[in-house]
Parts: structure tokens; C-alpha cells; sequence
């Protein structure tokens, strides 16, 4: 197979993450002025937020259910949980953020950047993904991972994304990590992992499980949590939002009966 020029250097991928943050920021200062005196443009109670990349279609649900039964506008922004964290610690004005792990929300509360203590709000898992067409691993040999029709194998960045982490940490645990290193390619978040296999610019993807309900251009497996530590999310809401109050009240919807049985249909686990 012919090479492939989609491999981010260090330089260019440091200045495509500062771009990459100057536009988030932007995105979060923007819907901030929208709101007169600190309120929302469409209403005293909107909610701004900040997600992990992996609850793209499980938390547009949950928004959707979250209207309907209280006419609250919430506004997501998704992406990586670590350059989230960053923006965050540098002022970004949101109500309510929604790591991927632990470690982030924590780093925020002991920085003095959260009103509270880190909420785990649910358990992620990996996947194994495919473009369409393609064939899966036997996981009951994890060593195919390493079979030569898998040349470009796609993961999360591990210097600020969970999922990126947990899939150096499975297969550092499979004894793969070293002879698969040189194949590896990084998606700035867990869902930019997923749109390279999609577009069939990875062989294979470590992706997060809950993209696989919603399944289209690739097919996966869910890996056996045994073989991996599952990411505890966890939220805090922040200090810089000018609706903490309603950031607090999504979260207890998250955390309810309605939002786990949403979480448990894109395979989350729901923490005890």
C-alpha cells in the first residue's frame, strides 16, 4: 500500500491545537454575549456546556429529552476532555462540563476552578472499529490487531484525550503497544478517531463504544472491560458560567432514571 500523508507533525499539530482553541473559546465567549446580563438569548435558564467527544450522540438525546420536558435551551460544545480542561482554566464562560475521566474534573476542582466537588456521571468503554466492508479482529487472539492488513491503526491523542490514554493503556497491557506504535495515527478527539476510520483513512480505530449504536460507515465490537480500565466520567460544574444553577439541574437530569436509560442505550455504564 502506498503511503499515506495525513500524519501530523509536532509543529503543525501544536498550531492546528492553538487554532483549535482559539476557535473553541470563541464558540463559548459567542454564546456567552448572547446572553443580556449574563442570561441566555432565549431565555433566563439556557445552559452552556462543554462535552467529551465520545458523548456526541447519547447527550444530543438527552438535550432533545431535556427541552421537552422543561423548555431549557442547553447548548453543547464537544471535544477533547484535556484541551476542554485548558480552556477552562483559562476563563472559558460554561456552566457545566462533562469530562471523560476523572483525572480532568479533578484537576479543575483542586485548581479552584469548579463551584463543586467532581460528579462521576457514567463508565466509558473502548471499541474496536472497521471502515464499512471491513473485517474485524478475532478478539479472541488480540494479537490480530498487529495482522498486516491493519497498516494505519487510529486512536484518540493521549497527551489531552481519555480515550486516547485508555487505548495506549490496552495495548500496552496486550503487549502491542511498541510493535504497533509506528503504525499509529491520532485524531484530535475520540470522535475525530472515529471520522478517520469512517473515511477509511484508518484500517482499524480504538474508539469509544457509545458510537456504536449509531453505527454508519464503519462497524465495530466493544472490547471486554477486563482488558482495560473503563474511563470514569465525571463532571463539575465551573466558576465561569453565568448559569451554574442550571448546569447543576441538567446534571441531576443526566443522572436520572431518564438520562442513565439514555447512557445505557449507547452502552455507557452507569457508575453505582
Amino acid at each position: 500500500m502506498g503511503s499515506r500523508t495525513y500524519r501530523t507533525t509536532d509543529a503543525s499539530a501544536s498550531m492546528y491545537f492553538r487554532i483549535a482553541f482559539l476557535a473553541v473559546v470563541a464558540v463559548f465567549l459567542g454564546a456567552a454575549c448572547s446572553r443580556p446580563d449574563g442570561q441566555g438569548a432565549q431565555g433566563n435558564d439556557d445552559v452552556l456546556i462543554a462535552a467529551a467527544a465520545d458523548l456526541r450522540f447519547a447527550l444530543n438525546d438527552i438535550v432533545t429529552l431535556y427541552l421537552e420536558e422543561t423548555g431549557i435551551e442547553v447548548t453543547v460544545n464537544y471535544g477533547s476532555t484535556g484541551l476542554m480542561t485548558q480552556q477552562i482554566e483559562n476563563g472559558a464562560p460554561i456552566d457545566l462540563f462533562l469530562a471523560a475521566d476523572l483525572s480532568f474534573a479533578q484537576r479543575l476542582y483542586e485548581g479552584g476552578h469548579s463551584s463543586g466537588e467532581p460528579v462521576p456521571y457514567a463508565l466509558g468503554y473502548l471499541a474496536l472499529a472497521v471502515p464499512e466492508g471491513g473485517v474485524l479482529p478475532n478478539l479472541a487472539d488480540i494479537r490480530e490487531l498487529s495482522d498486516p492488513r491493519y497498516e494505519v491503526i487510529a486512536i484518540a491523542n493521549p497527551s489531552h484525550a481519555p480515550y486516547g490514554t485508555a487505548a495506549f493503556r490496552f495495548l500496552e497491557g496486550a503487549g502491542l503497544l511498541e510493535e504497533l506504535r509506528p503504525r499509529l495515527v491520532y485524531g484530535e478527539n475520540v470522535l475525530d478517531t472515529l471520522r478517520l476510520v469512517q473515511t477509511g483513512s484508518a484500517d482499524l480505530g480504538l474508539v469509544a463504544a457509545a458510537f456504536l449504536p449509531n453505527a454508519r460507515d464503519f462497524h465495530g465490537v466493544l472490547l471486554e472491560p477486563e482488558r482495560y480500565e473503563p474511563l470514569l466520567q465525571t463532571a463539575v460544574l465551573t466558576n465561569g458560567g453565568a448559569n451554574i444553577e442550571g448546569g447543576r439541574q441538567f446534571l441531576e437530569f443526566i443522572m436520572s432514571p431518564v438520562g442513565a436509560e439514555v447512557l445505557s442505550r449507547y452502552l455507557f455504564g452507569i457508575p453505582e
